[in-house]
């Protein structure tokens, strides 16, 4: 995705770990610890939410009540104002669910800033939530080779990514990042 803003302010903005939340595809979380100090590798952000709903546990069975999910935010690889690599585990009553890795590349442009970011998803329970988890991997995948394809050069505008989307709003507004949301 193009940014019209330097390298130097879209790092800024990905490597201010208290503003994850603007940008994570998972919505509705409260920082809760964030480490202090300009980023490095090993620095931190943990946000949380609880909601009702079935959660697995120990054993593989779900349960229905009251589930604390934590969003562990580690970085563990950064460059300065050239990329910023993430693992976040998924964390749901005290029990690592999942875990994520995302990375993003910077790339300086005539007109702003090229920012790329790749992922994937590791499941991490055994039993019915795992199954899941294997399930919609192979179907992401072959969707992706038979549909997928397609629609990205049918429709152009679907190459857009919702979290990248979010990341330039935030990086391109008028007020920059000086003002921050309450």
């Amino acid at each position: 995705m193009l940014i019209d803003a330097t390298p130097e302010a879209v790092y800024s903005y990905l490597a201010d770990l208290s503003r994850h939340g603007e940008w994570d595809a998972q919505t509705g979380f409260s920082v809760v610890n964030v480490s202090r100090g300009p980023v490095t590798q090993g620095s931190f952000c943990e946000r949380e939410r609880t909601e009702i709903r079935s959660a697995p546990d120990i054993r593989g069975a779900a349960s229905n009540g009251p589930v604390s999910w934590v969003r562990s935010l580690k970085v563990v690889g950064c460059e300065l104002n050239q990329g910023l690599d993430f693992e976040t585990e998924n964390i749901i009553n005290g029990l690592v669910i999942s875990s994520e890795s995302v990375s993003f590349r910077l790339f300086q442009e005539e007109t702003g800033t090229a920012l790329v970011m790749t992922g994937g998803r590791r499941a991490h329970v055994p039993g019915p939530y795992y199954l899941v988890m294997l399930l919609t991997g192979l179907v992401q995948r072959v969707l992706a080779g038979l549909f997928v394809g397609w629609l990205f050069r049918t429709f152009p505008r679907l190459r857009t990514n919702a979290q990248l989307s979010r990341i330039k709003a935030a990086v391109e507004r008028p007020e920059g990042l000086a003002q921050r949301p309450a």
